[in-house]
């Protein structure tokens, strides 16, 4: 059986907090949704991590991290990867020139942001910043 390590009497686990910073919700956001907490419950979240990660070093190891862990900004929250790409599939990906000349046909023919966007399985978002990069809008 694991047993839970809490922060102060707010009845809050440390792992929770570090859950929700590694899925990026902001200092803020945390601790509106949860209101025992204050600021510096948080750093001792971390401040803990660390030195357990330091408890398991000796001083010729080195760890490294080769987890890359990508977010989506919307509507306020923060979205992982995975999540987002359940939607758009193809958010976040490199653009192939043949993309690019796709977007710019379409746009040229009057396709609207929202029917591109489908097509190219990407957020509308990402068909208007693209428009802008190909220098289609302004």
């Amino acid at each position: 059986m694991r047993t839970s390590v809490t922060i102060r009497d707010t009845g809050v686990s440390v792992v929770h907090v570090l859950r929700l910073v590694s899925e990026g919700f902001s200092y803020e956001q945390i601790l509106k949704a949860n209101q025992k907490l204050i600021m510096s419950d948080i750093m001792a979240a971390a401040d803990l991590a660390r030195q357990v990660i330091e408890s398991l070093q000796d001083d010729q190891d080195q760890i490294e991290i080769h987890h890359e862990i990508r977010f989506a900004f919307s509507r306020g929250q923060f979205l992982s990867m995975e999540k987002l790409r359940e939607k758009y599939p193809r958010a976040y990906m490199e653009w192939s020139d043949r993309e690019d000349q796709r977007l710019a046909e379409m746009f040229q023919k009057g396709g609207r942001i929202v029917d591109i966007a489908r097509q190219h399985q990407r957020q509308p978002g990402a068909i208007q910043a693209r428009l802008r990069r190909l220098k289609l809008i302004e």
